[in-house]
């Protein structure tokens, strides 16, 4: 009976959270719909702020109401006293391997010592500041040691609350990439640094010998932990093709997997094995099937937006009852006290970057003193700082006054840093001038708003022409015209370029359009203008890659290897690098040189036939993959051709540049079918093959949307042409024995 009686209460218990919970989410989406689509985002608040205030005062208010009388409240009084560990293992997992998989792999590379040097020393220099202010600030008579574990937990920079706010706040591609992967990195550090004190703290015998073997244990093995688990992954997502709902869900559970066993089972930095991991998979992030890569991104878009919605609803009420429950020890000089470590923090910060300045500029990183305010201004103290300071909450073996102080301060930082800096991030980043990018790439945006009016006035001389719209009312059509979109963007963003655009369409046909004078521009403007038309042409090589792949034209090996040397060339913004990547790999292996020497033996001697065979269709797939790409992009200038109004002598070295490295490709592609033709042959047919497949899959995707197929016949003959794209894959074409 008993028994009974206390699974009936665990069932509610469940129940109530799970009905806060939905509420929450339900709230959540309604206060974005009304600052969006109401206010019309005039009130500058990101939106996991929104969720947060809302969450705290539901707390403040529950918290101070003396009878519970419905389930709405219980739910709230259930989620308030969750323990800390749930936090870290039921969100943490999720959001930090999203924050890495779907990263920019190729900026966060080139800031890795960087995001180092703030996550490794900075948190040291922070963690003393903190450390300091706290002994000699505070009356409380805290000895060095109580301050090193509280300035530990002050230390931990919140990935999640950071991420979240970087999204809203419109950073720079580069900046926020810097800020997010320090972040990632400045959480595992600081879980570290916390536990070390936190033992040495409560009384566990600890010696530097220990201190530095944990330190270690925790920096080194976690990463390589991560490493491992990756290419395992890897291996394993490579060999699984167009299986839609597998490959989802395993990048699901092995977040979770791989984080309890790091954390649980090895004792290593479960957060370092994570970012590893995930850096690693975004990596070779073509192990997921082409037509799984955007149902993939969609997934962790809606697991990470409500994720997001339950942790800061999560974090909103916990600061509440802290606030609350700290009252009888609490006076109102503790608030003052508050404001001053807020103060104080902010200044370690800058401290921090100050004096890492020369050692991040040395590391190849090169940020502005804007770049630098907002790396300052973003140190957030979120739902990372609450679970450590729960952790000590928890710990009896903590004299409560003390415990109750930790509690206190570090709630009421974290919810000033929320609520003040992410409030006025976006204000801050826009008055920075941040939001509006470089001049280069404002009069590349110009250009582009320029055709977008040129292509909607010939649309609308077309449609004018046309009897079916005679009796159109041309002056209501006159507000969705690009004039009104351009005047709402300059609006919302500020981007002056746009006033450069030429002038609204004319609805009587007669339209006059602007170049723009580049009679200003000086040498130094125009070596920017000119890399940044390389950058986006090679981000235009860099997309037509992947639409070679998913048409079947080129595989995920030779895929890698072109974006790889892309992303490469755009960070020296060369169409020279790149090619000379990509002869790199036209070049014989080490081992393969060195068995050719050794012609002794048969089975050597087929082994390095199979070789060298394979070597040469990997060359020919490369160059025919970047000769296509480079074919293409002719076609950019007769598509786009406002681009020749930014500096016509700058387009043309530029588009001479690309032809040259066109034309070289086209003399390797005529010496290897020349010199090599029964592997061009084999290459050829086994590209037809794949391309002659995925036509076959996009007819039947057609026939399927016209009725003509059920869903069983569909998913069926999906099934069979996906099998034999996968054969191809990693199978080999069969010759004829002529041919042979």
């Amino acid at each position: 009976m008993n028994v009974t009686i206390t699974e009936d209460h665990q069932e509610e218990r469940i129940g109530v959270v799970i009905l806060f919970l939905s509420f929450s989410v339900l709230a959540a989406c309604l206060s974005k719909i009304i600052l969006s689509k109401i206010l019309k985002n005039r009130i500058s608040l990101p939106f996991t702020v929104t969720v947060l205030i809302l969450s705290f005062i539901i707390g403040l208010i529950v918290t101070h109401t003396k009878t519970i009388t419905n389930n709405f409240q219980r739910g709230e009084i259930q989620l308030s006293e969750i323990h800390p560990h749930l936090i870290y293992y039921i969100f943490l997992p999720l959001l930090i391997f999203d924050s890495s998989f779907n990263g920019h792999f190729y900026l966060v590379k080139h800031q890795l010592l960087s995001a180092v040097l703030l996550a490794g020393p900075g948190v040291l220099i922070s963690t003393v500041i903190i450390a300091a202010s706290s002994v000699y600030l505070f009356p409380y008579n805290w000895s060095w040691l109580t301050g090193l574990l509280f300035g530990s937990i002050l230390c931990a920079t919140d990935p999640i609350a950071v991420v979240a706010l970087l999204h809203d706040s419109g950073a720079s591609k580069s900046l926020a990439s810097l800020i997010d992967f320090e972040s990632l990195l400045n959480d595992g550090s600081a879980f570290v640094i916390f536990l070390i004190f936190k033992n040495i703290f409560v009384g566990e015998t600890y010696n530097a010998r220990l201190i530095i073997t944990d330190i270690l244990k925790f920096s080194i093995g976690g990463p390589v932990f991560g490493l491992i688990s990756g290419f395992i992954c890897v291996k394993i997502l490579n060999r699984i093709n167009g299986e839609l709902e597998v490959e989802v869900a395993l990048t699901f559970a092995i977040s979770y997997l791989i984080f309890f066993i790091a954390d649980v089972e090895l004792r290593v930095s479960a957060v370092l094995a994570l970012v590893t991991m995930g850096l690693y998979m975004a990596k070779h992030k073509y192990c997921i099937s082409s037509n799984v890569q955007i149902s993939l991104v969609s997934a962790w878009r809606m697991a990470t937006y409500l994720i997001n919605i339950m942790i800061f609803t999560v974090t909103g009420i916990i600061l509440a009852k802290s606030l609350v429950n700290t009252a009888t020890t609490i006076i109102a000089q503790d608030f003052v006290y508050s404001i001053v470590l807020y103060i104080v923090i902010h200044i370690g910060r800058a401290l921090t970057v100050i004096l890492l300045y020369p050692l991040i500029r040395r590391s190849g990183v090169h940020i502005s003193w804007k770049d630098g305010l907002v790396l300052i201004w973003s140190g957030l103290r979120g739902s990372m700082a609450l679970i450590l300071v729960l952790m000590v909450d928890l710990d009896t073996r903590i004299d409560s006054v003390t415990r109750n102080h930790f509690l206190f301060h570090v709630s009421m930082i974290a919810l000033l840093t929320l609520v003040i800096n992410g409030t006025t991030s976006r204000f801050f980043i826009h008055s920075l001038g941040l939001k509006q990018g470089a001049k280069e790439s404002q009069i590349v945006l110009s250009q582009a708003l320029e055709h977008m009016q040129r292509e909607t006035f010939s649309q609308l001389l077309q449609i004018k022409q046309d009897e079916k719209f005679a009796e159109v009312n041309w002056k209501v059509l006159d507000e969705y015209l690009p004039k009104k979109l351009l005047k709402e963007l300059n609006e919302e963003e500020n981007i002056s370029s746009t006033e450069e655009v030429s002038q609204p369409l004319n609805l009587n046909g007669n339209q006059q359009f602007k170049t723009i004078s580049m009679v200003n521009v000086n040498a130094v403007d125009r070596e920017n203008i000119r890399n940044e038309l390389v950058i986006r042409f090679l981000t235009a090589m860099a997309i037509d890659y992947e639409k070679q792949w998913y048409l079947g034209m080129i595989h995920r090996q030779t895929l890698d290897i072109l974006i790889k040397s892309v992303e490469q060339a755009k960070q020296k913004r060369s169409f020279e690098l790149h090619w000379q990547l990509l002869i790199e790999h036209f070049r014989l292996s080490f081992l393969l040189l060195n068995l050719m020497r050794f012609n002794y033996f048969d089975f050597i001697n087929k082994w390095t036939n199979r070789l060298l065979f394979d070597h040469i269709l990997l060359t020919i797939e490369l160059t025919l993959g970047f000769h296509s790409a480079e074919t293409r992009m002719d076609n950019i200038l007769v598509l786009f051709p406002e681009l020749i109004t930014i500096d016509e002598q700058i387009m043309n070295e530029v588009c001479h540049e690309a032809k040259q490295y066109q034309l070289n490709a086209a003399r390797v592609l005529h010496h290897l079918r020349k010199s090599y033709q029964l592997c061009w042959t084999a290459q050829m047919t086994k590209r037809c093959a794949q391309m002659l497949l995925k036509h076959q899959s996009i007819a039947i995707i057609h026939l399927y949307e016209t009725g003509i197929l059920d869903d069983n016949e569909y998913a069926h003959i999906c099934k069979l042409i996906e099998n034999k794209i996968f054969s191809l894959e990693y199978g080999k074409i069969q010759l004829s024995d002529d041919e042979k």
